[in-house]
């Protein structure tokens, strides 16, 4: 595994641990979709209840940064919504986030 995507996923399991913690009744995984658009790999959270996703995409060309976005979970379906250089991006960061399009 690439270190910028296990990076970031050990980042994003990290936050998904501190959003059950603070929302007990969230049902939420975290997922890695390697290559799941064309030369990039991404990392989700997913509130299951909401059927709901939180993805962050590396792609190949850019391994730096990582684009954001939203969509319904268990699906391609995503709405960009920013980007962020990896070293950018903190637990804090990905909390706000979280709390703002699937809690």
């Amino acid at each position: 595994m690439d270190k910028n995507i296990e990076q970031l996923l050990t980042l994003v399991a990290e936050t998904n641990d501190l959003l059950i913690e603070k929302y007990p009744e969230l049902s939420s995984t975290v997922g890695l979709l390697e290559q799941s658009l064309q030369a990039s790999n991404a990392v989700t959270i997913n509130n299951i209840k909401r059927n709901l996703k939180l993805m962050f995409i590396i792609l190949d060309a850019h391994p730096d940064i990582v684009g954001i976005g939203t969509g319904e979970a268990g699906t391609e379906a995503f709405t960009f919504i920013d980007q962020s250089l990896l070293s950018d991006l903190t637990s804090e960061v990905v909390m706000q986030l979280a709390e703002k399009y699937i809690v």
